[in-house]
């Protein structure tokens, strides 16, 4: 149940940042903060903040590339030589996940650490 807890906790976290317009780690900040509160393993505290990353950061990016008619996607993917923007996208999910990702799983490794025990 916690694990359900931390995913949307993360997204909401995210969609926060996204619309106050903070800077790009402060969804590892959130997630490592939730998953030092919730009671989650390590890797749940992992995957379940890089699954709720992952979807904001690519909703977010894939609206703007559907909003800019793929412009603004295109000419950034011939500057870091991708094929199309929308790999681009996927590039951002990735890396939003993985942020927030490893925040969660520092939040519960320090939990874990903290307080003893497995879990």
């Amino acid at each position: 149940m916690y694990r359900l807890f931390l995913l949307l906790s993360v997204m909401l976290v995210c969609v926060a940042s996204l619309l106050v317009g903070a800077a790009w780690y402060m969804p590892a900040v959130g997630a490592l903060i939730l998953a030092f509160l919730f009671p989650v393993w390590r890797r749940g505290g992992f995957w379940f903040a890089f699954l709720a990353a992952a979807m904001v950061w690519g909703a977010y990016a894939g609206y703007l590339h559907v909003i800019t008619e793929g412009r603004l996607g295109d000419r950034l993917a011939v500057t870091f030589g991708v094929p199309t923007g929308w790999v681009l996208v996927g590039v951002t999910a990735l890396w939003g996940g993985l942020t927030a990702g490893l925040g969660g799983l520092l939040g519960a490794s320090v939990r874990v650490a903290w307080r003893g025990g497995k879990k």
